[in-house]
């Protein structure tokens, strides 16, 4: 319900309307800007984040609201930060933090009170929430932080170290494709090559993100040198209000931005369908237009396995393979880190890379082999 002081009104309509001092002209006269929505939590969301753009926030206010000040934060971050990840800041913050901590005066703020709060947002009492797992809370956790350390360096809060048991990390891994599945998705791909089903092999075979894939243009590869280049991601985000949008960004990190050389049997597939395409042409979708986003392009890997007879597993579990698959074949894990386009190797080892039976077993017979080698020299020059 809308408060006074508040500038919210419902309409004759029945649509809510917020508005908002958005400039002073030379003059001192105000210029009020605008916001409307079909609910009155939509309304004040979005006018809490105009207000933070126009600087109309006081963080001296004793009054100043933990809401207001996340607003702040998140508003300071925006040119720093991809259009995707501040999507993603904003729906975590709106999500999660706020319907716990949003009334609480920035002032009254204290390391317990945080903490318990915290614990309510991981493990909700009321029956309508889910608990959250490791990684949901690690985020909620880490944006809280940053949150205080923002209000620490304006001096509105005392510096403050958050401590919180989180919720244990899932050791369920989705397991790579066999060498039998993998041998039985190239074979369906190659019986009748398309555009759409050769993605299946950019993940299979060169490790590529769903997102990638979909970023694809004709122009990216280099058909005579045998080469890949990955300039680019495709994701849908959040735009609030419960819409969303398609967003074509740079890739993921700096690193990710990389020259991949092409397999042979996979060049040639992509030699026979490159055609009159031109270089604008967007790989998947063969249109110039716009490119094929990744939620519709699930659908179409799912009825790929489905037609395959391959085990049903998400578009990353393709790349979690190639990454197991290369590391089985002897490729070195720094090499690996930069065809995957990791910030460095530890990421390749501690994410991608699963070591099967085979794997164990090869390394136990070379360590043992060797160290028997090693015995039997040693004692033949004692003999001698």
């Amino acid at each position: 319900m809308a408060r006074r002081g508040e500038n919210i009104r419902k309409r004759k309509d029945g649509r809510w309307e917020g508005r908002y001092i958005k400039a002073r002209t030379p003059e001192g006269k105000i210029q009020w800007g605008y916001v409307y929505g079909t609910a009155y939590v939509e309304v004040k969301r979005v006018l809490i984040q105009r207000k933070a753009e126009a600087g109309f926030y006081n963080l001296n206010r004793t009054d100043l609201t933990f809401e207001a000040l996340a607003e702040v934060w998140l508003h300071s971050l925006r040119n720093s930060i991809k259009e995707s990840t501040y999507a993603h800041y904003s729906y975590t913050l709106h999500k999660y933090l706020l319907p716990v901590l949003s009334k609480v005066p920035v002032a009254s703020l204290e390391e317990s009170f945080l903490e318990q709060a915290m614990q309510q947002i991981v493990a909700p009492t009321d029956a309508a929430h889910k608990p959250l797992g490791n990684s949901s809370a690690r985020e909620c956790l880490s944006m809280l932080r940053r949150i205080c350390k923002y209000a620490a360096h304006l001096r509105l809060i005392r510096p403050m170290e958050l401590e919180v048991a989180l919720p244990k990390a899932s050791d369920k891994i989705s397991a790579p494709l066999s060498p039998a599945e993998q041998q039985r998705l190239h074979q369906y791909v190659q019986a009748n090559p398309t555009p759409r089903k050769i993605g299946l092999l950019f993940g299979l075979e060169l490790g590529l993100r769903i997102g990638e894939i979909c970023g694809l243009q004709w122009g990216d590869f280099d058909l005579k040198l045998g080469t890949l280049n990955i300039n680019r991601t495709v994701c849908r985000i959040s735009c609030g209000n419960g819409h969303t949008k398609v967003v074509i960004q740079t890739p993921k990190t700096c690193t990710s931005r990389r020259e991949i050389p092409i397999p042979n049997q996979l060049l040639i597939m992509l030699k026979k369908l490159r055609g009159k395409a031109s270089n604008a042409a967007w790989f998947l979708s063969g249109s110039e237009s716009k490119p094929t986003e990744p939620r519709c392009y699930r659908k179409s890997i799912k009825a790929y396995q489905k037609q395959a007879t391959v085990r049903q597993v998400r578009p990353h579990a393709l790349r979690h393979t190639f990454a197991t698959t290369c590391l089985q074949a002897g490729c070195d894990v720094k090499t690996l880190s930069e065809l995957l386009g990791h910030a460095n190797a530890n990421i390749t080892l501690q994410r991608y890379v699963h070591s099967d039976l085979t794997r164990k077993r090869r390394e136990m017979n070379r360590i043992f082999s060797h160290q028997v080698s090693m015995r039997g020299r040693k004692a033949q020059n004692l003999i001698e």
